[in-house]
């Protein structure tokens, strides 16, 4: 897959092509709906498929005190778009320029510089000056500049439309399961390594100290079953969300303990996704109380990893 993140470097390098329009803020399983059809469309025309997205969000523009946390590194959103068969990701970043074309300007832009022949959106896609511009005012405009438009209807689960805000809402709330089948996938944190205090070895139970990425959303303060990948390989694995309130004064961190991993992974980048709460943080009254707790935190992801 290409990655531009300028127009005027694509400008005029692709003809017939498909695009999918939209934030994509999660590639969730309704992003992924969009950009799939995108392809498809590519595939059908012989063009080639690009997702046009904005590499920050437009609340961050328009209303910053309201931009959401990141459900997705930069990083790990273009490897997800990657694996739907997007030939290229356009993700340019969204200004006042932006901010200030009209619906009409946005147009002219997408076909002066990508010369689409399809252009896939979502149900509550709105573009333009004012979110003026709607599927509807697209598809008008397709009839009579040469290109179709596709609108997939919205992508529900138990009857609730998947969406972003949704997810988010989860995660926060620490339910990282009921996260999972919006996303497509387990909830995913990705950080370097750092040196925390060595208190999870002394007990027995060394933990890597994980410092997210900057912005990313960080699950509801508790314990978790995880996976947790190193680069090298994935190990199932325990994770602690929280201050610690055992041991009062420490700072929010995420702690994963790794099943049958021996090593060390100081500075380096690993995932950690997220698959269930086991419990919630819990103050206990020293170390040994909390070195018993950790062990049937292990026993019970034991349980369900079986």
């Amino acid at each position: 897959m290409e990655v531009y993140s300028r127009l005027s470097d694509i400008r005029g390098r692709f003809a017939n092509s498909a695009v999918a329009l939209g934030t994509f803020d999660g590639v969730h399983v309704g992003h992924q709906q969009i950009i799939s059809r995108a392809v498809a469309c590519a595939r059908k025309s012989g063009g080639a498929s690009i997702v046009f997205t904005f590499s920050n969000h437009p609340l961050s523009v328009i209303d910053p005190d309201r931009s959401p946390p990141l459900l997705v590194t930069a990083a790990y959103r273009e490897e997800l778009i990657a694996a739907l068969g997007a030939d290229v990701l356009l993700s340019v970043a969204f200004d006042h320029a932006l901010l200030e074309l009209s619906p009409a300007a946005f147009i002219d832009l997408l076909v002066d510089n990508l010369r689409p022949s399809c252009i896939v959106v979502g149900p509550n896609y709105s573009f333009g000056h004012r979110g003026e511009g709607t599927p509807e005012m697209l598809a008008d405009a397709g009839r009579i500049r040469g290109f179709e438009v596709v609108v997939p209807p919205a992508v529900t689960k138990d009857g609730t439309v998947v969406s972003s805000t949704l997810i988010r809402q989860l995660i926060l709330a620490g339910e990282v399961a009921a996260a999972s089948p919006l996303l497509g996938r387990p909830f995913r944190v990705s950080g370097t390594v750092s040196r925390g205090e060595g208190r999870g070895r002394t007990l027995g139970f060394p933990t890597a100290n994980i410092t997210a990425a900057a912005g990313q959303i960080v699950p509801a303060d508790g314990v978790y079953a995880v996976s947790v990948s190193t680069g090298d390989a994935s190990y199932r694995g325990v994770a602690n969300i929280g201050d610690n309130p055992t041991f009062k004064g420490k700072a929010r961190s995420i702690e994963a303990h790794l099943l049958g991993f021996a090593g060390d992974l100081y500075g380096r980048t690993i995932a950690v996704d997220f698959l269930a709460k086991l419990r919630d943080e819990q103050t206990f009254a020293g170390a040994e109380e909390l070195k018993d707790q950790i062990g049937r935190d292990i026993a019970a992801a034991e349980r369900f990893f079986k």
